[in-house]
């Protein structure tokens, strides 16, 4: 069940920076109050997970799983161009996460 509330988490925190990317210096109230609400579930499930796997291993699960989220909507929604070295370094990240999932 830890897993699936980091993911969930996971989930919640590319929400909220995708809705952050359309504030517009909080002149825009919707985006503002998506993001709010979903850093809140997104922490919400953070703190869930983390009573059951260890604090490092559920933040760095949950770093990744925001990095490549953001990273991904970013190239297939907002066109953003990433360099064969950010490919190559979100991949380790990847790995990572993988390997975390495996080993706990």
């Amino acid at each position: 069940m830890a897993w699936l509330y980091l993911a969930l988490a996971g989930i919640e925190e590319v929400i909220s920076v995708i809705a952050m990317k359309y504030i517009d210096g909080f002149k825009r109230k919707w985006p503002l109050i998506v993001m709010t609400i979903g850093f809140g579930f997104s922490f919400y499930f953070l703190s869930h997970a983390m009573r059951i796997l260890p604090s490092g291993v559920a933040y760095a699960f949950w770093m990744a799983v925001g990095s490549i989220g953001i990273s991904l909507v970013g190239v297939f929604w907002f066109k953003e161009k990433l360099s064969v070295w950010q490919w190559i370094f979100l991949s380790f990240i990847l790995i990572g996460a993988i390997g975390l999932r495996i080993t706990s």
